[in-house]
């Protein structure tokens, strides 16, 4: 996060000395202020192209969300499956307030998705066999709010007429958003009876499967459904119009949480959790088909042994790779999501010069 930061801060830097180098030029160029030629034009309203543009824009978007976590095919940072693509919407509104820079407000809806059934192959190496003999799955909707500053590549110092054709930018914000991971139940316990809530929809969270709601302190906290992000990306602007821009971006959301996808820390003690349903959503090993897509689970890739609990003597069944203490994810890393979007931009211009009439 720190290398991203510091990028991020070197491309706005880059931004801002073009964009004084441009101005430079432009003041060595400029035409005299007392022109005969342009004098003689008054009347009708123009775009003063020898002072700062001012517009605001509206713009409206189309998204495309990736996850990045713990529920991904390899172990990386960066890694993440496409097929689990999933679109969105969003809204924004921005007012120019530099040559070469604006702020903006914007609003994204969108949803994330993975499943270890899907993304992990269990004929390479361990970690795809663990990850495979985990089977945990996940979907969360991200509901996000942001303030950010967008800085092109070339300044623009006439109205919006003046636009380059073509313009590539940066960006960086600030974004809060909300989220819920859930998940859908298993038909069966642990026990191998029958769960009343087969096939719904169900919140992670409130679960607390990595033994949020016990109260222990050795055992995580509970995580909240409001979170921080900071945005950050390339984009690039092209005109269509003498109002209207398209623009393609993407943008990556650094986190401060790991939880995304409800999965952090280690498997937890199954008697410490409190109710069936979320010892079914903690470990989900012995699942003979994917509760996502309705294939069956390959068994030459897993099996079911029994785990007696050194707590209150039950006797679970679980999937061979499930012991508490063990690890269920990568604390060390938080998650993060990337926003493609396609959007197109409405500029209203703001200020004009009156000319006289010819003469």
């Amino acid at each position: 996060m720190r290398r991203l930061i510091y990028t991020s801060c070197g491309l706005v830097l880059l931004s801002i000395l073009c964009a004084d180098y441009a101005e430079a030029q432009r003041r060595r160029y400029k035409r005299p202020a007392n022109d005969r030629n342009i004098a003689k034009y008054k009347g009708g309203r123009v775009n003063d192209l020898r002072g700062e543009a001012k517009n605001v824009f509206v713009g409206v978007s189309i998204n495309a969300m990736n996850y990045f976590g713990d529920i991904t095919p390899l172990p990386k940072r960066l890694s993440t499956d496409i097929g689990f693509t999933r679109s969105g919407f969003g809204v924004e509104i921005g007012k120019k307030f530099h040559p070469n820079a604006s702020a903006r407000i914007g609003f994204n809806y969108g949803k994330i998705e993975a499943s270890d059934f899907d993304t992990a192959d269990p004929t390479e190496g361990s970690s795809g066999l663990g990850r495979y003999q985990r089977n945990l799955s996940f979907e969360n909707t991200i509901t996000e709010l942001s303030l950010g500053f967008e800085f092109d590549l070339f300044p623009n110092y006439g109205g919006i007429g003046s636009r380059f054709n073509i313009n590539p930018y940066i960006f960086i914000g600030l974004a809060g958003f909300t989220h819920d991971p859930k998940a859908i139940a298993p038909a069966n316990d642990l026990f191998g009876n029958p769960l009343a809530e087969a096939g719904q929809l169900v919140s992670l969270r409130d679960l607390g499967t990595e033994g949020q709601n016990t109260g222990i302190d050795s055992l995580p906290g509970k995580y909240s459904k409001i979170q921080l992000a900071i945005p950050v990306g390339i984009g690039v602007k092209a005109k269509l119009l003498t109002n209207l821009d398209v623009q393609l971006e993407f943008g990556l959301r650094q986190l401060f949480t790991d939880y995304l996808d409800d999965v952090s820390g280690k498997d937890v003690e199954l008697s410490l959790l409190d109710s069936e349903l979320a010892r079914a959503l903690a470990e989900r090993g012995t699942e003979t088909t994917d509760v996502v897509s309705g294939d069956t689970r390959d068994t030459n890739f897993y099996s079911q042994v029994t785990y007696r609990s050194p707590h209150n003597g039950e006797v679970y069944n679980i999937g061979q790779e499930y012991s508490p203490g063990s690890v269920r994810g990568n604390i060390k890393d938080n998650d993060f999501y990337l926003v493609t979007q396609l959007r197109l931009v409405y500029y209203i211009q703001k200020g004009s010069k009156r000319r006289a009439k010819f003469r």
